[in-house]
């Protein structure tokens, strides 16, 4: 009998000791807190993964499709300085190297008019089509001259050199726009964001390897969970420091003389190629238009003498020609600068905006009007100034002839006021562009 309620105790215990552990197991708090973390955290990992999917997604839409709005604007800006060029009987030296010297400032428009809605892709394929309008414009402003197609039409010669030579410009312009594009999309790429830093009270997830210790170290981070959001920050774009502005710039402005020198030693070249007489000057004398003010040259076209219609055939495709400017100021030259300008303006414009999102800042920080200023003066310096104290000098040339060779005197097409005019407008051109465009994007809310 003891035996018997010895054991019955013993198994009364045991169940009594399995329904605590049954009504205990329950309580423990490893479960319930862990569910309610994960599910904070990824409730409001949400809505900003969803806003990162609409923004890649309307950038990819953005760069699948082709801008044409971009290609519009240098078209029309193409096509109002051939139609300027083409209301003069005499033409001036910029009409046919204007479409090469503006070719990198076209791509760089284009490139920043995309920036503006995504960072990624420079627009390649509209910056060739743009630089097709650009070169399209002044040959039909060309070819459409008063006299010129009946006197290409009486030379096989000249008709051909006169088809040769704008087919180069048309290959270069399409060239020189692609690399402008590139070159601005490198430059004014989004740099590599600094290193995130994890926010206060954040929580921290278990593993499974952490025990009972680790279960309760969880209990305080649960309650600050409702002080501290636990949202991760947005890695920050590092800034950019005034020399890389200064590098680019420098870049950028250079590239107009760079593809002068090029184009020159490419139309050299093709003059050799088909036997054409070489001319009487350097063909670096193409950098001329990039010069607004020059020394005038004009030249008497009454009467139009077949002498005076040979010239003026001249002056549309051969580089140097003899003439000069038919009056002191060059409205044609001032492509170059209008181009480059906006491109910049908008460039710096969509570096400040990008630069505020990926810092999540509603308002998207502005440039200050100094630095911004300065940047735009040094890119209209930087444009004029090579070709303007390489004209300064004159240009000296050899008339070669078989078994002749024949120096030709300097020809000066700058003088002290005219040089000092040019190294007035060039920054002055960019100046007043960069602003214009900083009023307006102020008020339609582009930046």
């Amino acid at each position: 009998m003891q035996g018997s309620d010895q054991t019955d105790v013993t198994m009364d215990a045991a169940g009594q000791s399995q329904e605590l552990e049954e009504l205990e197991a329950p309580q423990q708090p490893e479960a319930a807190p862990q569910e309610r973390v994960e599910i904070s955290s990824l409730s409001a990992e949400q809505p900003g993964k969803d806003q990162a999917n609409v923004a890649e997604q309307a950038a990819a839409e953005t760069r699948s499709r082709i801008d044409w709005t971009a290609i519009m604007i240098v078209a029309i800006i193409a096509a109002f300085f051939a139609i300027v060029s083409r209301f003069t009987l005499q033409p001036p030296n910029s009409l046919t190297p204007v479409a090469v010297l503006s070719a990198t400032g076209c791509g760089l428009l284009v490139t920043a008019m995309r920036k503006l809605r995504t960072p990624r892709g420079p627009g390649l394929l509209e910056a060739a089509i743009a630089g097709f309008f650009l070169a399209l414009f002044p040959f039909l402003a060309a070819i459409t001259a008063p006299g010129i197609l009946s006197a290409l039409s009486s030379s096989v010669d000249d008709m051909h050199g006169f088809l040769t030579t704008w087919a180069l410009i048309l290959v270069f312009s399409l060239l020189f726009s692609v690399i402008g594009a590139t070159l601005g999309h490198l430059a004014f790429a989004p740099l590599r964001p600094l290193p995130a830093k994890a926010q206060k009270g954040a929580p921290v997830m278990k593993t499974e390897t952490e025990g009972e210790e680790g279960e309760d170290e969880m209990a305080p981070a649960e309650e600050s969970d409702e002080e501290v959001a636990p949202e991760a920050v947005a890695p920050a774009e590092a800034p950019r420091s005034l020399f890389s502005y200064i590098v680019a710039v420098l870049l950028l402005g250079l590239m107009p003389t760079i593809g002068g020198y090029v184009f020159s030693a490419a139309f050299d070249f093709m003059l050799k190629l088909y036997n054409f007489f070489p001319g009487p000057y350097p063909t670096l004398r193409l950098l001329s238009g990039l010069l607004p003010w020059q020394v005038p040259v004009p030249l008497n076209l009454s009467g139009a003498s077949p002498q005076i219609i040979m010239f003026l055939e001249w002056q549309y495709w051969r580089i140097p020609v003899f003439l000069g400017n038919p009056a002191m100021f060059d409205l044609v030259a001032l492509e170059p600068y209008l181009l480059n300008a906006a491109a910049l303006a908008l460039l710096l414009f969509s570096v400040h905006r990008f630069a505020g999102r990926s810092r999540n800042e509603t308002d998207s920080p502005v440039m200050a009007w100094s630095l911004y200023l300065l940047l735009q003066a040094m890119l209209g310096l930087v444009i004029v100034l090579p070709a303007a104290l390489w004209m300064m000098r004159g240009l000296e040339g050899l008339l070669q002839m078989p078994g002749i060779v024949i120096p030709i005197r300097t020809l000066y097409l700058l003088d002290p006021l005219t040089l000092t005019l040019d190294l007035i407008t060039g920054p002055l051109i960019c100046l007043l562009i960069a602003i214009l465009l900083r009023f307006f994007s102020a008020r339609k809310r582009i930046v």
